[in-house]
């Protein structure tokens, strides 16, 4: 689809679509919204917004900086959420984090990649409403299955550990936690829809009960219904993704019980990306993927589109009773976590398998044919948070426990060309239980000085079992456990009025993953990764001009690493504790509301990350970023544009350091919202009528995303040009 046609598309779907409801004055829900605040006593509150609302410092400001706070810490509000399209990821937002890096690998829309402070996403630990995401077997997270941007109140982001009283893994970029919102006490119907570029196109709608059962337990929930479909800029690379969310809030005696479900459906298939010979000779658009099943030769062709895809399905669902008992804060949160998807491609290569009858047999392919394969992972994961907060005289305590148990099942099964299984490269069970209880201790000894201290105790164990190496009388069976005490420790001085100095201590350190049994010769002794975070930093509140600077340094110690050994008279590769690292620098973010209708942010980052042992640089690492944006209101219009740098940084293909380059962006959006229509008084009536406009990548730049293929001719995978997405919806 050429652009102007495809900006044809997006302004008549915008004209023939149907966001928010119109603020109110606040309905009592018995005590539903004050229960609903309940975790207001615990490190790391969600923001209080409900659906139909957002807060108006909100829609001037893209951040918010905590003043007593005694570490680092960034809220990322629903005005940086409204920037952005339904189809985008909600990691989107963190672009204009200092020393941060989003990068989609072809489309937001299949999820991105996060790098913070040269952490990538495996190492940053990722919470919805204050449940770990990070898969506890690997830590990795895929950022498009929990929750569209649409529908998060905000994100507090802590760079590096922090706190003792933050639940999860992996914390050595920090800590991204995002909160659904609330329902709204109001009855609202609101469908949406938006078309774009590349065929990129979304249709569903959300629906808010309002109040209901105000006398027996006072309840509202929301509903939340899309679908997501792209044709694809670069060929081949089409997209399909479900979604289906439910949330209510219900009073019960002296706390709120919160009931969340989200289910993610989704198919993409995959882009390659090209050599650079083959983007002189056929342009950006092109890439290695082809629709033709079989070579000139008569050879199948393994690049074939039709093997290559990622389908998946997964769910989240949690219970959360919370409320307060004299001076006495609970909360009680138990989870569910369900996926099953695989990625699906080809080979012309002979196989071995574990066929079904128990063998292991070397299988090949039929003559002009291929052997199909699907690389499976089904993961149950259970859990549960209790948090109790209470004072003890002078001191505000804080005690939590974590528990996740994580059963993960990796099955590389192959199939003919007539779908009839064969047999599997692998199958592998692994079973990880992880404990974490935690206690903090807040205390004042004067009124302008805050104090904290608080220690964390990590302990998993983890079973594992390849199947395929049982079946050929090998070793098969292993299990590790691990274990650390992490303290934490932290304080925040007021100097003036508006002016706070903080500094912090955390330690935090997370196992390694499973693949410790499977590279090369497992190693027992194998110890948890470790890092040792400090901050110092300042925060204030000038009145017009807000913000917070961060001195940060990250001593990253028993990094794990593949190292060479030597068995018997072979040279094996094994994981080891053989690295030390360095993430250090400086992060500068500042708000400026000049009046009413005009507002501005400023964030500048300066990094340096590089893995001291092997003496190279971390990938996406990028000595500097600024980001710098303007926030216009009038009326019912509000516009936004946002200018993006990004300095040097490298990309890891094959051990071999590839140069990104630099890259400039800008992204702008302009929204109209028409409030107090005609049909609004009484009753069931269209109320307010918006309208959004979204470009990103305005001025068409071209950089290189990543590599693909070998160090020796690397592929080049380019980001999308100038793209426009428009939307429009309505609420009756």
């Amino acid at each position: 689809m050429n652009r102007n046609k495809a900006l044809s598309v997006a302004v008549i779907a915008s004209v023939l679509a149907l966001s928010q409801m119109p603020v109110q004055a606040a309905e009592s829900l018995g005590t539903v919204t004050g229960s609903a605040q309940g975790s207001s006593g615990f490190f790391g509150s969600s923001p209080n917004v409900n659906t139909g609302e957002t807060p108006p410092s909100d829609v001037q400001q893209i951040q918010k900086f905590k003043q007593d706070t005694t570490n680092a810490e960034t809220t990322i509000t629903r005005g940086q959420y409204e920037m952005l399209t339904p189809t985008d990821s909600y990691t989107q937002s963190l672009q204009n984090l200092p020393n941060a890096v989003v990068v989609s690998s072809g489309d937001s829309m299949d999820g991105d990649d996060v790098y913070i402070n040269g952490f990538s996403k495996s190492l940053i630990n990722f919470t919805l409403d204050g449940i770990p995401l990070n898969d506890n077997d690997s830590y990795t997270y895929y950022s498009n299955e929990f929750i569209p941007s649409v529908l998060v109140a905000g994100t507090k982001y802590y760079p590096g550990a922090q706190s003792a009283a933050i639940p999860g893994l992996a914390s050595f970029g920090g800590s991204i936690e995002t909160y659904s919102l609330k329902p709204s006490p109001y009855f609202f119907l609101r469908p949406m829809v938006g078309g774009g570029s590349f065929g990129k196109y979304n249709y569903g709608g959300l629906v808010n009960t309002g109040l209901f059962l105000k006398n027996i337990a006072p309840t509202s929930a929301w509903l939340y219904v899309n679908t997501n479909h792209r044709d694809g800029y670069f060929q081949n690379n089409g997209a399909i993704q479900t979604q289906f969310l439910f949330k209510s809030v219900t009073q019960i005696g002296p706390g709120a019980l919160t009931l969340f479900f989200t289910q993610n459906n989704q198919r993409f298939n995959y882009y390659n990306g090209a050599t650079a010979a083959q983007i002189a000779q056929f342009g950006n658009d092109y890439n290695g993927y082809t629709s033709n099943p079989f070579l000139a030769n008569g050879r199948p062709n393994t690049f074939y589109t039709g093997y290559n895809y990622n389908r998946y399905l997964n769910w989240l669902g949690y219970g959360k009773y919370e409320g307060e008992v004299g001076k006495v804060k609970f909360s009680e949160q138990f989870y569910y976590y369900y996926g099953n998807g695989y990625g699906a491609g080809a080979t012309t290569f002979t196989q071995t398998l574990l066929t079904p009858a128990g063998s292991v047999q070397r299988v090949a392919p039929a003559a002009n044919q291929v052997l199909l394969r699907n690389s499976i992972n089904n993961t149950h994961r259970w859990g549960n948070i209790v948090k109790l907060a209470y004072p003890l005289g002078p001191v505000d305590t804080e005690l939590g426990f974590w528990f996740n148990h994580n059963n993960t099942t990796h099955d590389a099964q192959y199939f003919n060309q007539a779908n009839v299984y064969l047999g599997s490269t692998y199958i592998e069970p692994v079973v990880t239980d992880t404990y974490e209880p935690y206690i903090v201790f807040n205390y004042k000894p004067v009124e302008r000085l805050k104090l904290t201290a608080g220690v964390k105790y990590l302990y998993a164990n983890r079973d594992f079992k390849n199947y395929v190496a049982l079946a050929q009388g090998q070793p098969g069976v292993f299990n590790a456990s691990f274990h650390q005490v992490l303290p934490s420790v932290g304080a925040n001085y007021q100097v003036m009025e508006g002016i706070n100095l903080f500094a912090n201590f955390t330690q935090n350190a997370n196992p390694p993953g499973y693949n410790q049994f499977y590279t090369g010769v497992f190693n027992p002794s194998l110890a948890p990764q470790k890092a040792n975070t400090y901050d110092l930093g300042l925060v204030w509140n000038r009145g017009f001009w807000k913000g917070e600077l961060d001195l940060f340094r990250v001593d990253f110690r028993n990094y794990i690493l593949s190292t060479t050994v030597q068995v018997g008279s072979f040279n094996q590769t094994v994981l080891a504790n053989a690295g030390k690292a360095i993430n250090q620098g400086i992060s500068w973010q500042n708000n400026f509301v000049f009046n009413d209708q005009l507002s501005a942010y400023a964030n500048v980052g300066f990094l340096d990350a590089r893995l001291k042992s092997a003496g190279q640089p971390f990938p996406y690492a990028p000595h500097h970023t600024e980001s710098v944006g303007l926030i216009y209101r009038d009326g019912g219009f509000k516009a936004t544009v946002g200018f993006n740098e990004i300095g040097n940084a490298y990309y890891n293909l094959g051990g071999k350091f590839l140069p990104l380059g630099s890259r400039f962006y800008t992204n702008a959006s302009l929204r109209y919202t028409l409030n107090n229509m005609p049909l609004s008084s009484g009753g069931f009536g269209l109320k307010k009528v918006s309208l959004g406009v979204y470009v990103n990548n305005l001025f068409d730049r071209t950089w290189i995303q990543s590599y693909s293929g070998s160090n020796a001719n690397p592929n080049l995978k380019l980001n999308l040009p100038a793209n426009v997405y428009a939307t429009l919806d309505a609420s009756f």
